[in-house]
């Protein structure tokens, strides 16, 4: 057996002797070996070691939710390097791990209110909680950032990532000439930016413009009359580019599930 398959057994076994519930992944996918996925983590050292000898290289998986939850950050990708900086300052410093990507898993203490979701805070930033998991990069010597902080998640998180009620947009029945009655310069933009899609960028563009005015209404930059508004206003604006009507309730209508 390689020193390194030593090692990281080593390692399953310690998580198992701290009481930490933890599973083997595949390092190809970091997809769950055992049947049932993160259901199947255990404690128990004898399972662990039958686990690793198994599958020597495994990565070690920890579910999330009970201990801890995680906002992860794939800062390869340009928006969430983005959504890092602008909001640096106000992310409070807690447990940080190193991903093998050059990501960040931000661990938070256990809140119920956050579960996992896909870019809903931003492009490329996920969550995980109850019925997720991470791979515990530590275990592959990768680096720890303020290992001994757990902190409570910051309430603007936690609003961002509230369900939004399904009767907050009522995208209406027949597109007609609205005209946002917003004045924010970046709702202006956003239509502007839909008015002037060519052919084969008009979904995507709506699309994206939809998913920012969404994000507003999370981050109570605009209010629910506003937001009904904008939403209006780009698809007047895409109906006149030509997109089908009904294509733009489609893509609206993903736009606000996606949200």
């Amino acid at each position: 057996m390689m020193s390194g398959e030593i090692n990281m057994q080593a390692k399953a076994l310690a998580f198992a002797r701290q009481g930490l519930p933890i599973f083997p992944c595949r390092c190809v996918d970091k997809r769950p070996l055992t049947q049932n996925g993160f259901k199947d983590a255990s404690s128990d050292s004898e399972l662990i070691h039958r686990w690793w000898q198994q599958w020597p290289r495994a990565y070690i998986g920890v579910p999330t939710g009970e201990k801890f939850i995680v906002i992860d950050l794939d800062l390869q990708h340009p928006e969430a390097l983005a959504w890092l900086e602008t909001n640096r300052a106000r992310l409070p410093l807690t447990r940080t791990h190193v991903t093998k990507s050059g990501g960040r898993h931000l661990l938070f203490k256990p809140n119920s209110k956050v579960g996992c979701t896909t870019s809903k805070l931003g492009a490329h930033i996920d969550t995980r909680g109850l019925g997720g998991y991470i791979i515990w990069w530590p275990a592959c010597d990768l680096d720890v950032l303020h290992g001994e902080a757990l902190t409570e998640v910051p309430d603007w998180v936690l609003e961002a990532l509230a369900p939004t009620p399904s009767n907050v947009i009522q995208f209406p029945t027949s597109v007609r000439n609205f005209s946002a009655h917003n004045t924010d310069a970046r709702v202006q933009g956003l239509v502007a930016t839909v008015a002037n899609a060519q052919e084969g960028q008009r979904n995507s563009l709506l699309f994206w413009a939809a998913m920012r005015v969404y994000d507003m209404l999370a981050q109570r930059e605009i209010d629910r009359i506003a937001s009904a508004d904008a939403l209006a206003a780009l698809a007047n604006a895409a109906f006149r580019t030509g997109l089908a009507r009904a294509e733009i309730i489609r893509t609206i209508a993903s736009a606000a599930r996606s949200a």
